[in-house]
């Protein structure tokens, strides 16, 4: 089904159709000796075919710089007069960490494939006069997964320093690299433990002062084939933070409490010999016996040993991992001098608040947000742990959440043209974008027009979305190969048909989902999904200006057909089965494929079933609910004290919102998972009732149930703040603090 237009570009990279835009830099690069004549190798294909035939990685490179390849890179420069606003444009592959006269600076960026790969520019402001150097830790992972593209043997960087005039400063690079750290893989090959020796390690090496005699000079990467963009979102920040509790045990060990769940990572500063040892443990939660569950539930364990060298010495991780507790165990001799934790997220501004005389509405509220913030990393990742990989499916509810909690759309776009990029492997689309795992999820696929519809209603920039349109109707033609003669879709046999994940929270969901091969027939969710994305793509194609693409009316009576079951008023899970499943009634009502008369007993089917689904479909279900004006069933669900919901949650310590309802429902459960975080839009657009619309106005329609005798909350989008206050029995709006109705 691919076209021409469609095929992989050069040496497997994406193709430029991708990005119609003139590449911006155009810099050399430079990697170290042993990756300079290197032939990358070509990771992409889809996922139930084997990729191309490439040189085997053991012939080109020796093990020891295959993975986790940590080196430092010195840029020297002169400076005749002092001068101000330099700035400094730098990218890397996999990543690097940036230090000026030893402190840090910034990291990134953030990542992309080769054909699109982004840079930063950094503002290093004013210098003096005379000898200077900024240090780049630049990183190679060398693993096939989720995070980088990595794994494909392109190792190297680009840097260009530039002055007020926009002239370049000469630059004079060495670089060493550094054998101080080591470990093994952990989650699914996610990242590697950090076992730091702080002998091996040249303290003060990005200080102009620093010898670097003996250190090498980088060499041209010959094969770089990179086209860089400037970075579209902001940079990381972070905040250094003290740990809530810091409690020292008879036996000299040292358990750490942050507060919450972060992504960070854990620094220290240390006294001691030569030799001597800190064992680090480091989890979400705590066991039943009070020490820190290391092992960590989510498939991480967490247990790193942090060798000194004589005197005072500190460590400071590269990688930053999901965490809340930690536990020491310092050698004999050994004083802790220092703990702190370095927090890492994309930024928020506090711009998004709910407070109320509710607590479990406000603490819901609180824990998504958090989630969203520390799951909002260079994209927006399902888990901070485990995976850290950009899922199509998970990032329509985690962007819906924070764009409301920041008001800010450049990560959803740049979400939605990473994803965009992947149709150069398949039209139909990949799951994870970017990185170099290859997995396919129909159901994740067809959400795809639920971000450009997400993007258009928070900016009315719908000629943004022009590309992105036409990349969506590929989806949906990659797609029609599986339509039979009345429009319905058998055996999408190309990618997962997912349904709901764990498996467990199908509701019985009756069709055999196997893997790789689904299961031969007709089943619902997928011709939902399918239909509803028609649906969508009709009303871009509306604001657009353009005519609707797909005939809907008898494909919608074809799907009411073959799964509406009359005796029950219900849909069934397959065109054989008598079973009705969640699953199966609530996307008919989210994308309105019934007729207005058939949809009363599939929504008092779904009030009663509540959340016997997974928590990302919760996000359908309840605003699914809430678009038939159902908002005291949407608050029940909101509160629900059962074992599926965030109030169970709560019960079980939660400060960011988890990947399942409760630790024990999943059998890799991570506790940091804003897939989950349905409860910010739902409570700040149905509850509050902030509707913001297109063109830019905001239509106030509050739903705060009688018995919530206080609630405020706030939305600041477009430089704009709105509110929503209720107290004493009345319920205000405004805008910028201006009222817009004494009563509502």
């Amino acid at each position: 089904m691919q076209t021409e237009e469609q095929t992989p570009g050069k040496d497997g990279g994406m193709t430029e159709e991708m990005s119609r835009e003139k590449a911006e830099w155009s810099p050399q690069w430079l990697t170290i000796r042993e990756f300079s004549h290197i032939t990358p190798v070509n990771l992409f294909h889809k996922e139930q075919e084997e990729g191309e035939k490439q040189p085997e990685a053991e012939q080109q490179l020796t093990a020891e710089f295959r993975r986790n390849l940590h080196v430092l890179v010195r840029a020297r420069f002169t400076l005749e007069t002092a001068q101000e606003n330099l700035t400094l444009r730098l990218t890397a592959d996999d990543h690097y960490k940036l230090y000026v006269e030893s402190g840090f600076v910034a990291e990134g960026p953030a990542p992309g494939y080769p054909d699109h790969y982004y840079y930063n520019e950094i503002p290093l402001g004013k210098m003096e006069a005379g000898e200077h150097c900024f240090g780049l830790h630049l990183y190679y992972q060398g693993l096939i997964n989720r995070v980088y593209n990595s794994g494909d043997l392109r190792f190297a960087f680009a840097t260009e320093l530039m002055d007020a005039q926009d002239c370049r400063i000469p630059l004079r690079f060495c670089y060493e690299r550094t054998d101080a750290y080591s470990g093994g893989t952990i989650g699914y090959d996610t990242q590697f433990l950090e076992n730091f020796d702080s002998r091996k390690f040249p303290e003060g090496w990005s200080s102009a002062e620093f010898d670097d005699a003996g250190w090498k000079t980088p060499a041209a990467a010959e094969w770089a084939d990179y086209r860089l963009y400037l970075q579209p979102t902001r940079m990381l920040c972070g905040e250094r933070i003290k740990p809530e509790k810091v409690e020292i045990y008879e036996d000299g060990s040292i358990r750490i409490d942050v507060g919450e769940e972060v992504a960070g990572s854990l620094c220290l500063t240390a006294e001691g010999s030569a030799g001597d040892t800190v064992e680090i443990f480091c989890g979400e939660e705590l066991d039943e016996s009070g020490s820190v569950r290391y092992e960590m539930r989510c498939n991480c364990s967490y247990h790193e040993i942090w060798t000194l060298s004589d005197g005072c010495c500190s460590l400071e991780p590269y990688d930053y991992k999901g965490f809340r507790y930690a536990k020491l165990l310092p050698g004999k001799g050994v004083n802790i001098c220092g703990i702190f934790v370095q927090t890492r997220h994309y930024p928020m501004e506090e711009g998004a608040e709910v407070t109320s005389s509710e607590k479990r509405l406000e603490q819901i509220f609180s824990i998504c947000k958090n989630a969203v913030k520390y799951g909002t990393q260079e994209g927006y990742v399902d888990c901070p742990t485990r995976e850290k990989g950009q899922y199509l499916g998970d990032a329509v509810v985690t962007a819906h959440a924070q764009v409301l909690l920041t008001g800010e759309t450049q990560m959803l776009l740049k979400c939605i043209d990473q994803f965009a990029q992947t149709r150069a492997v398949c039209p139909g689309l990949l799951a994870v974008a970017p990185g170099g795992l290859m997995q396919e999820i129909a159901d994740y696929s067809l959400m795809y027009p639920q971000l450009l519809a997400l993007y258009y209603r928070y900016t009315g920039n719908a000629a943004a979305l022009l590309p992105y349109y036409k990349t969506a109707l590929g989806m949906i033609r990659h797609f029609a190969q599986y339509e039979r003669a009345d429009g319905l879709l058998v055996q999408v046999a190309d990618k997962w048909n997912l349904v709901d994940w764990p498996e467990n929270l199908r509701d019985e969901y009756d069709f055999a989902l196997t893997r790789p091969v689904v299961g031969a027939g007709c089943h619902n969710v997928i011709n939902a999904l399918y239909l509803g994305a028609k649906k969508t793509l009709n009303g871009l194609a509306r604001v657009l200006g353009r005519e609707e693409p797909y005939e809907l009316e008898k494909p919608v009576f074809a799907y009411r057909r073959a799964f509406y079951r009359k005796e029950t008023g219900l849909l069934a899970d397959s065109e054989t089965s008598s079973h009705t499943s969640l699953h199966s009634n609530v996307y008919a009502l989210y994308f309105g494929l019934l007729e207005e008369a058939e949809e009363a007993p599939v929504i008092e089917f779904l009030e009663k079933r509540g959340f016997s689904c997974g928590v990302m479909l919760s996000y359908y279900l309840l605003l699914a609910l809430a678009r038939r004006g159902r908002y005291e069933s949407v608050y029940r669900l909101l509160l629900n004290d059962s074992d599926h919901g965030w109030c169970n949650m709560l019960r079980e310590g939660a400060t960011t919102c988890f990947e399942a309802w409760g630790k024990d429902q999943k059998w890799n459960t991570s506790l940091c998972h804003p897939w989950a975080s349905a409860p910010v839009p739902v409570i700040l657009e149905e509850i509050a009732g902030i509707h913001l619309s297109p063109e830019g106005g905001c239509d106030f329609a509050p739903h705060i149930p009688k018995e919530v005798d206080y609630f405020h909350a706030s939305v600041r989008v477009r430089g704009k703040m709105y509110t929503v206050t209720k107290q004493d029995g009345e319920i205000h709006a405004a805008i910028d603090g201006i009222e817009q109705s004494k009563e509502m």
